[in-house]
């Protein structure tokens, strides 16, 4: 503009008017915007996600001297189903064991019989004739002193159904409301959910229940069947870090192998009516697993 001629003054608001002439032309090209967007459909915003806190703790606990709890000569099975034939086994203080095999072998039971929910007494079935037609056998033996936390898949067999978890924990350990309260949200159960009663929760908030009645148990040794079934992955791996930070024995069956790795579990596989320890980690069971299976399928091919 000066090579044309104009002064430094007049340049200068010539350039301001350009601007300014931009700056109105841009308002209406935005307002008109502006309008077709007040006519489309409102934007779905995400939601913000809640805060989301678990925390499991199993209370420390004093060791005991083996052994702990054992199974010794044990055979039992389910009319002429035998599972176990003469087995041997036992954990203490220091065990870290998950229980795998094939569905139908008796993981479960094996849990049962150590905690004396079922007995392996001897007994006959006698028929018409005068022989044994089949027979149960051996022995369970365990710590004057150990206490056992046990929490079954099927979580609310523990639970009174009539109470709410409030009611539920207070009655049982003799605490206060705001202490149950407390207990109950650590393990992540909603504040609403702990005066609903137990009946009416859901399989993942009858599992939490379970679970602080676990822990207030104050427990030697805890077995586990199936603690994962109805947990979401921030609950699972609260309760691994949880059992890694317990001092106690630790015995599970189950199918995750999220949890079996977080907490080092030695591997023991149930199968041909014994139980006995995987030689190797979860990845080398996973890869004789998958072997065994191929093999199967091309047997039937």
């Amino acid at each position: 503009m000066k090579k044309e001629g104009k002064s430094s003054k007049q340049a200068e608001e010539q350039m301001k008017q350009q601007i300014a002439n931009k700056a109105k032309k841009g308002g209406k090209k935005n307002a008109a915007k502006q309008n077709d967007d007040d006519d489309a459909p409102p934007a779905e915003l995400l939601q913000r996600r809640k805060e989301y806190s678990v925390k499991f703790q199993f209370p420390e606990t004093d060791k005991l001297n083996p052994p702990v709890l054992g199974l010794y000569g044990v055979t039992f099975g389910y009319g002429n189903d035998i599972l176990f034939k003469n087995i041997d086994f036992g954990v203490d203080m220091d065990s870290r064991i998950a229980i795998v095999g094939p569905n139908g072998v008796g993981k479960s039971t094996l849990l049962k019989l150590l905690i004396g929910k079922i007995e392996p007494v001897s007994f006959y079935i006698n028929g018409l004739i005068d022989i044994p037609n089949f027979q149960q056998s051996g022995e369970l033996r365990k710590h004057r002193t150990l206490r056992i936390g046990w929490f079954d898949q099927h979580a609310n067999e523990a639970l009174n159904g009539e109470q709410t978890p409030v009611e539920f924990l207070c009655t049982k350990f003799n605490i206060d409301y705001q202490e149950a309260r407390k207990q109950l949200g650590t393990t992540g159960l909603a504040a609403h959910a702990h005066t609903v009663k137990i009946r009416d929760l859901s399989g993942g908030q009858k599992s939490r229940v379970a679970l602080c009645n676990l822990a207030l148990g104050s427990p030697d040794i805890i077995i586990l069947d199936e603690p994962t079934n109805n947990l979401d992955i921030e609950s699972i791996d609260a309760l691994a870090e949880a059992i890694e930070n317990f001092n106690g024995g630790v015995l599970m069956v189950t199918h995750d192998e999220r949890l079996v790795v977080q907490t080092k579990c030695e591997l023991w596989i149930v199968e041909d009516q014994d139980i006995a320890p995987v030689d190797g980690d979860f990845e080398t069971y996973k890869a004789d697993v998958l072997k065994a299976l191929g093999e199967a399928l091309a047997v039937k091919k």
